[in-house]
């Protein structure tokens, strides 16, 4: 596992709306002050970047072919909706591919703060809409056929991360399936190249302490083994990871 910055996103340098550190993750008022700043300068989900709308048209259509499985294995007809939680769904783009492509899913979201929530509260009843962090503002009598985190997975310590994941298997229907998108794969992990991050970290912040290259601290990159591990001291059985054909390589794991 390592650390990594970021100094933008979606075109958005994080200089430009807020203060940044080098040293503590992002909290959730930095991403509503983000989203406020996104929204200010684009107006729907058309302006946002093409490669990554393709991206997530990508990654929503293969989580509905994933759900479409599912329900084609079920021994009985199917008399309730499908149920899907989106965990940081953000600005909720792939929901809304979601929800075009399969209007008759039972969708619920969850952002941790509420300005993120403007495009798709057009889209989503606001009784399915969770605001704070997870597993804390989700109700704990509803359970669902899928929940899925996409490129969320960065932000949260590990330790938080496996208690997380317990808690959101607990919340299944039966049959049910975690898949986690993760857009942060540490490809490998050896000595020397732990060694060469732990430098290159010490450079950059000398050059963020110096104002030339200001950075926030994003997360962790982890690798496939840490992922399974993961997901296995969560209780997952059945546990599944591979890529998608996205433009982006987007790791994927799955778990029951």
């Amino acid at each position: 596992m390592r650390r990594f910055y970021q100094e933008s996103w979606q075109g958005i340098p994080f200089t430009s709306f807020s203060h940044i550190s080098f040293f503590h993750l992002a909290e959730p008022k930095f991403y509503a002050v983000f989203y406020e700043e996104l929204f200010r300068r684009y107006k729907n989900w058309d302006d946002l970047p093409a490669v990554w709308r393709e991206n997530k048209r990508k990654d929503a259509r293969w989580l509905i072919g994933q759900l479409r499985d599912q329900v084609a294995r079920e021994a009985q007809p199917r008399t309730e909706p499908v149920r899907v939680l989106s965990i940081g769904s953000g600005v909720g783009y792939m929901e809304k591919i979601l929800l075009e492509e399969m209007p008759e899913l039972e969708l619920h979201v969850n952002e941790p703060s509420t300005v993120g929530m403007k495009w798709l509260r057009q889209q989503i009843p606001s009784e399915r809409i969770y605001i704070g962090l997870p597993p804390a503002c989700l109700p704990p009598d509803v359970h669902y056929d899928m929940i899925y985190l996409s490129t969320v997975d960065y932000g949260i310590p590990t330790r938080e991360f496996t208690y997380l994941l317990q808690e959101l298997r607990a919340q299944l229907a039966p049959g049910g399936e975690i898949i986690l998108l993760s857009a942060s794969l540490l490809e490998e992990d050896s000595f020397i190249g732990s060694f060469v991050n732990a430098i290159k970290i010490v450079i950059r912040g000398f050059l963020h302490y110096l104002g030339i290259r200001r950075q926030q601290f994003w997360g962790w990159r982890r690798t496939r083994d840490e992922y399974r591990q993961l997901f296995k001291q969560a209780g997952c059985t059945q546990v599944q990871d591979g890529w998608l054909q996205d433009g982006f390589e987007t790791y994927w794991i799955r778990g029951k």
